[in-house]
């Protein structure tokens, strides 16, 4: 796991920030990796969003653009609660997933939300998915981009809009009728309720960690909420070609371990 920038003010307290031995209501998740020109435009929306909100914000960053740095900066003077993992060679192993992971770690709020620091994910959409997670007393809440009212206009070619919504299809397919309801399973944009991960080892392969969690945890209640996904505010997408055998990968690992190998004879059926 990274360790904590000491250089950054992880100690600040926000007027909306808890006691330092008090738990936040809502941990902000939030992996980078050369971010430098987006994150002090996040902060800043964060903090504007989030007013009366106890909270706290990790960013678990595997950057060479100076990430941290302009994080730290921009949450000093903004006077916001930010925490910088930051991970060097062998730590970065597995990318965005085990980033999550170990913001998730770190974390010591009732909720977690996981965003992304490009802006795609509007940061005016935390309170509400939290609203709806704390009043309708869901284990997860989704910000959905095949939601009505939702969009997926961000996806830079046609051909990207194509394989998200193959994809989206696969999985569904793969896990019914487990995620029949589940509109976009695949969104890196979400809400949990931190006690649905207790005891629940997650092993994500690639950069989809939502579907681990929808496959491993004992959720029960879900909710969507539309998603108009935007274009990047600045810098270059990081999707590749790896990153999609990678997770094709995660799906059939995850269809093998939880629907083949579970039913195999000789093993129990829970």
């Amino acid at each position: 796991m990274g360790q904590v920038n000491e250089n950054c003010p992880n100690r600040l307290q926000s007027r909306d920030a808890p006691p330092e031995n008090t738990p936040p209501l809502l941990s902000l998740v939030v992996p980078t990796r050369n971010e430098r020109a987006n994150v002090r435009m996040l902060l800043s929306s964060l903090h504007d969003v989030l007013g009366g909100v106890q909270s706290e914000i990790l960013i678990v960053d595997d950057s060479d653009d100076g990430t941290p740095d302009e994080a730290a900066l921009a949450a000093k003077e903004l006077g916001v609660l930010v925490r910088v993992m930051h991970r060097e060679g062998k730590e970065r192993k597995g990318g965005l997933s085990t980033a999550v992971i170990a913001g998730i770690g770190a974390s010591r709020g009732e909720y977690i939300c996981v965003m992304d620091a490009d802006l795609q994910h509007p940061p005016q959409l935390v309170p509400v998915m939290l609203e709806a997670a704390r009043d309708r007393h869901a284990d997860l809440v989704m910000a959905s981009r095949y939601a009505r009212g939702g969009s997926d206009g961000g996806l830079s070619s046609s051909l990207r809009r194509f394989l998200s919504k193959a994809s989206k299809w696969l999985v569904r397919l793969l896990f019914f009728p487990r995620l029949m309801r589940v509109t976009d399973p695949l969104t890196g944009f979400f809400v949990v309720r931190r006690s649905l991960l207790e005891g629940v080892t997650l092993s994500p392969i690639g950069f989809k960690i939502l579907l681990e969690i929808l496959i491993r945890s004992k959720w029960s209640r879900s909710i969507d909420v539309p998603l108009k996904f935007d274009r990047r505010a600045a810098g270059k997408s990081k999707a590749t070609m790896k990153q999609g055998v990678d997770f094709l990968r995660h799906a059939f690992t995850l269809f093998w371990d939880t629907r083949v190998r579970r039913l195999a004879p000789g093993r129990r059926r829970d």
